[in-house]
């Protein structure tokens, strides 16, 4: 199973709360498909993101490209002001818990892209299973669009490759 991890392209301001994605994060969603185009990504066969919107309109583009709806997925969504660093931890550990027990049982060629935010981001680094050192500088700094891809194969994500659509 292949998962790629992005972050949210370019948001608004407005709402605060949950704003849109801005007009460069607009563009940075319809260039999305030219990453699989361009063969630096696999076809994605499942869109996953967190409930706000500026993470379903990351993937606007790659899902009128691919035919494939967002699927929200509340384990993606930023750390609540009432949640606990543990149980937020909690939370996206059985997210990479899941996508690791998935890839033992599923069809190898499955591709799942996930769209969340900067701190769920950081903590999955915490906790991704890899064969790289997620912790490194390298991994640090999470740019709008920015991703990473993994093979996953039960127990180890095997780092692919790191990228950012502009």
């Amino acid at each position: 199973m292949d998962v790629i991890l992005f972050r949210h392209a370019k948001k608004g301001f407005v709402p605060y709360d949950d704003p849109s994605l801005s007009p460069e994060g607009f563009a940075q969603s319809e260039n999305l498909p030219e990453l699989v185009q361009k063969h630096n990504l696999p076809a994605p066969t499942a869109l996953w993101a967190s409930e706000k919107i500026r993470t379903r309109q990351t993937f606007r583009g790659l899902s009128m490209a691919f035919g494939l709806s967002a699927l929200t997925r509340p384990e993606l969504n930023l750390r609540a002001d009432f949640e606990t660093q543990k149980n937020f931890q909690t939370r996206v550990h059985s997210l990479i818990d899941e996508l690791s027990v998935t890839s033992q049982n599923q069809v190898s060629n499955q591709v799942v892209y996930l769209c969340t935010h900067y701190d769920w981001i950081e903590e999955s680094m915490n906790l991704i299973p890899c064969d790289r050192n997620l912790l490194t500088f390298e991994f640090s700094s999470w740019a709008p669009a920015q991703y990473v891809y993994f093979k996953v194969s039960a127990d180890l994500w095997k780092f692919v490759k790191k990228g950012v659509q502009t």
